[in-house]
Formats: structure tokens, C-alpha cells, sequence
């Protein structure tokens, strides 16, 4: 077919002979942004993977084809195949650490590529590698050049990755969740340098996500997947007001939720659980001749009363999970009282919720024995101990199959859902949740909003949210604190934070992507779906 790139004809994927990409067609055309979008384990990566026949030694390609210029991508040559990988297509993998060799510097990476891949001297390679570092607006070029992987931050790394895939001009660039578990500005920053290298060189582009925000900010046509199958095929514009088949309806529908301000102004009660009053916290750097200061919470002051959903926002290095911490007495102040009902914190009564559940899981243990350990340490508890693991799984949307399953056996949202079970078992008065949807996808997100609100509803909870994510704050929270650099800078209710005028803030929502689509409600079909 003239016009299109890349083609993809009834693909399909198996794991142990069990298919899992199910025959599947679409096309990528060129001097266009084709966006695959779908649920975590929907087989977009796996299909990304396909297309430059780098698939995990356990999933093979049962039939179909790709092709690619006109050539078959599964029948190419050694020779071919280094060349359409290393130069006709550029790879950006959600996870940097895919991409890099953790004892090569940034400046051997380049240097490889070009050596590999062209006929540029040493010199002249490295003088291309800065001139693209400083495209993707990384300050301090040289400096970059010649760090490590683990000497830069994730959306620093993710700036190199990007250098490093449009390094040999290629025709078309796959982007594999690049934006996944960035704060909003690294986010909208890594989307723009994608839209402005493809305006530049009129190549196509492949971005896999499962945000329909971010797609909507980049995407010219959309495929939308769901359990290996392509549930609809349709230009953005379309899919944004008028999506044909459930899925997509679905994603919309979670979309919308994850962008309406909470209505909910739920007035502080004089029953406060927790109160921080101008907390302060420092940490010492030492050297052989001096010690340097470094201020990580500032003069802090906030408060959560009983019921309850608070949002603290800020990005990433900002002291939100430094005060998360002092709050639970993890740490102590270096200055400043943290007072739990008008005393000194007591434990049990508040409880924290990981980022990633995974990293605070003992991997040998099951699910109900991870969720009952904190009864163990009480002897009165122990009565009835698998009826309360039960039920609180029941509370979670968890079955009690999922619990005679291993953490490695569920999938992010699950175990998402189990580590709120723990913390539910011991019946806290507050859930301290720091950044709990950072790696999951957007159905994900929704449904562990809904399940969120509906417990704080039924049962009373007070909830700490901790997001760099103003979008997901302003959807959960009711009432929002705005934290920078260490500091407070702004206290407002969440249905009135698009009034805000404070600087900041305003720059926070600036970010959030689809945002003007989503203030003309008439670009926008209501969706509303019923399980």
C-alpha cells in the first residue's frame, strides 16, 4: 500500500504454544504519529517488540508478517536486520536501563552508534553526540557526555535514550511508554522534543502508552488493544469524540475520570488526626573540611482531619516523601512537631502505602500470608485471622484465589490493591499513599480511584495522597497542598484549583496533557459505562 511505512499483517504471538497477540492488521504511514494504546498486559509492547524482531526467548511469531519498505522484517539478513534496526528505526524503551551499558559512559554509547553505523571520525562523532544532547536541551552537554547512566536522573536518561534513537536520522521511531512514571513537566518536555524531531525530519513515529492524555497530545491515528486483539483503528480526532467499540469507550470513560476536579468539598472536621506545625528537615553532607547543609523539608505546616482525602503535590525531588516520612516517624525533625490526635504518633493508627508494592513484599510468601503478617504481632489479633484476610480482600476487589498467589503473580494493579489490603487489616484512621499509581496504567488508575473514594465513604478513612500527578490529585482529592522545593506554597480545594493564581500551580496545570480539550466539553462525547 503506497503511503504507508510500515505494515502488519495478521500477526500472531504465542507464549508455550498459548496465543497471546491474536492476528492482528494495521499499518503506520508515513510523515505520521501512530499511537497504540491499550491496558497493561493488552500485548501492545509485545507487538512493538514483533515489529523489530526482538522478541523474549519464550514468545515466537505463530503466522503473519511485517513489512517494512517493502522489505519482510522476519526473513532480513544479519546484515539487513543491523542495518534497519541501527539505522532506518530508533527504539525508546520505557525502562532507560534496557538501553544502556552501566559501566560505559553516555559519550561510549555515542560513540559505538556512530562508529557502528557511519563513517564519522571520532572527533566529528563526538561533536554530533553534544550537538543532540543539547537538542533534547540537557544543559551541561559536555557534562552529560561524560557521566554514567546511574549520575543522571530517570528524565535525564530518558533525553540520551531519545538522542541516542534519532541519532542516525530514522525513518521511523518507536516510543514504548516513554513517558510512564515521569512528572508532568519531564512528561510534556520528552512529548514535545518527539513532536518537534518529527516535524524536523517528516519521519513517522510508533508510541505505545496506555494515557489517552498523552496519545491525545501527540497522536494523529489510533489503535486501541485489548487482550491481544486490535478493538479499534481510527484518526485521534475521531477516537477523542466519538470511539466505536467498547474498549475505546472505556478508556475515554477512565480518561474523564482521571480529569474532573473532585466535586466533593468535604469541610475539616475539628477532629484532626494529624497535625505537622513548621516542620523542618536537614540533612548533613560531610566533607574533610566542612559540613554543607541541605534543606529537604522547610517550615512545613498541614493538617488532615478524620475522613478526610488530602493531595500533596510537587515533582519529583520536591520533600514530598522526605514529610511522608517524618510523619510516620520513619525520621525525626530537625525541627518543628508532628502531633497524631494532639499527641506524639502512634503506629498503628496510620499506615503507608508504597510506591512499590513489589520492593516492600517478601517474594516467598503469598498474598494472604504478606496481607495477615501485621496480626501476628498481637495475640488478641490472631482470632479469625483468615476471615479478616478474606474480607479485606473482599473490600479490595481481590478474590481468594488471588490470595494463594505470589507477588510476581499479580499484576501491577493487583498488587497495588493487595498492599491497600494490608494496610486496611489493621484498621488505621489514616493511609498515607505515596505515589501509588506512578507505574500503572490508567484503567488501573480509575479503578483504584473509585475503590479509594468508596472506602474513605463507607468506612471514614483518612487519606494522604502523594502524587507528582496534579491530574490524579485533583481527581481523588478534595482538598490539595501544593509543595515545592521543600516548601508549601499553596492550600486550595480541589474543585477550585483550575481558579488558582498561584504561579506554580498554574504551571503544574499547564502540563496536564489534553487539558484544553478537556475545558471544551463539546469536543468530547460523554461516556458512560456500566460494568
Amino acid at each position: 500500500m503506497s503511503g504507508f511505512l510500515l505494515e502488519v499483517d495478521r500477526l500472531t504471538l504465542a507464549k508455550q504454544q498459548q496465543v497471546i497477540v491474536s492476528d492482528i492488521s494495521f499499518a503506520v504511514r508515513k510523515d505520521r504519529v501512530t499511537a497504540i494504546i491499550g491496558e497493561s498486559g493488552s500485548g501492545k509492547s509485545l507487538t512493538a517488540r514483533a515489529l523489530i524482531d526482538l522478541l523474549p526467548e519464550d514468545i515466537s511469531v505463530l503466522a503473519g508478517s511485517v513489512t517494512f519498505s517493502g522489505e519482510h522484517v522476519f526473513s532480513m539478513t544479519n546484515k539487513q536486520r543491523r542495518h534497519y534496526l541501527g539505522k532506518e528505526i530508533g527504539i525508546v524503551f520505557q525502562d532507560t536501563w534496557q538501553t544502556f551499558d552501566p559501566i560505559q559512559t553516555i559519550g561510549r554509547h555515542f560513540l559505538e552508534l556512530f562508529t557502528t553505523h557511519s563513517s564519522l571520525s571520532k572527533k566529528d562523532a563526538k561533536e554530533q553526540a553534544l550537538y543532540l544532547l543539547r537538542q533534547m536541551k540537557l544543559g551541561d552537554a559536555e557534562k552529560v557526555f561524560n557521566s554514567y547512566p546511574h549520575e543522571l536522573s530517570g528524565g535525564m536518561r530518558q533525553r540520551v535514550q531519545l538522542a541516542l534513537a534519532i541519532a542516525m536520522n530514522p525513518s521511523l521511531l518507536i516510543a514504548d511508554e516513554p513517558t510512564t512514571a515521569l512528572d508532568l513537566q519531564t512528561q510534556a518536555e520528552i512529548i514535545q522534543l518527539i513532536k518537534d524531531w518529527k516535524t524536523q525530519s517528516g519521519s513517522s513515529v510508533l508510541f505505545i502508552s496506555h494515557d489517552l492524555g498523552v496519545v491525545s497530545e501527540i497522536a494523529d491515528d489510533v489503535i486501541v488493544m485489548s487482550n491481544g486483539k486490535i478493538a479499534e483503528w481510527s484518526p485521534a480526532s475521531q477516537l477523542l469524540t466519538a470511539p466505536r467499540s467498547h474498549q475505546a469507550k472505556q478508556l475515554l470513560a477512565d480518561y474523564l475520570l482521571l480529569s474532573r476536579p473532585n466535586q466533593l468539598v468535604k469541610q475539616s472536621s475539628n477532629d484532626l488526626l494529624i497535625k505537622v506545625e513548621n516542620v523542618t528537615k536537614n540533612y548533613i553532607k560531610k566533607n574533610w573540611f566542612k559540613q554543607e547543609v541541605i534543606p529537604a523539608v522547610t517550615d512545613v505546616s498541614l493538617h488532615v482531619a478524620q475522613g478526610e482525602i488530602v493531595g500533596l503535590i510537587g515533582e519529583s525531588g520536591g520533600g514530598k516523601s522526605t514529610l511522608s516520612r517524618l510523619m510516620l516517624q520513619l525520621e525525626t525533625c530537625t525541627s518543628g512537631t508532628v502531633h497524631w490526635l494532639g499527641k506524639q504518633p502512634f503506629r498503628r493508627g496510620i499506615q503507608w502505602v508504597h510506591q512499590d508494592p513489589l520492593a516492600s513484599f517478601n517474594q516467598r510468601w503469598t498474598i494472604e500470608k504478606i496481607i495477615g503478617e501485621g496480626l501476628d504481632y498481637e495475640k488478641e489479633e490472631k482470632n479469625g485471622k483468615r476471615e479478616r484476610v478474606q474480607a479485606v480482600l473482599q473490600q479490595v476487589g481481590l478474590s481468594s484465589s488471588d490470595a494463594k498467589l505470589y507477588p510476581h503473580e499479580l499484576s501491577g494493579g493487583m498488587r497495588q490493591r493487595a498492599a491497600l489490603a494490608r494496610a486496611l487489616l489493621i484498621e488505621p484512621e489514616l493511609i498515607v499513599l505515596d505515589e501509588p499509581f506512578a507505574n500503572l496504567d490508567m484503567s488501573s488508575q480509575a479503578k483504584l480511584i473509585t475503590l479509594i473514594q468508596s472506602i474513605n465513604e463507607k468506612e471514614n478513612l483518612a487519606v494522604l495522597f502523594i502524587t507528582h500527578d496534579i491530574q490524579v490529585a485533583l481527581a481523588i482529592s478534595q482538598r490539595i497542598y501544593v509543595m515545592v522545593k521543600g516548601s508549601i506554597t499553596e492550600e486550595r480545594y480541589a474543585n477550585d484549583m483550575l481558579s488558582t493564581t498561584n504561579p506554580y500551580t498554574k504551571l503544574l496545570l499547564s502540563r496536564m496533557p489534553g487539558l484544553e480539550a478537556h475545558r471544551n466539553k463539546k469536543k468530547l462525547m460523554k461516556v458512560e459505562i456500566h460494568e
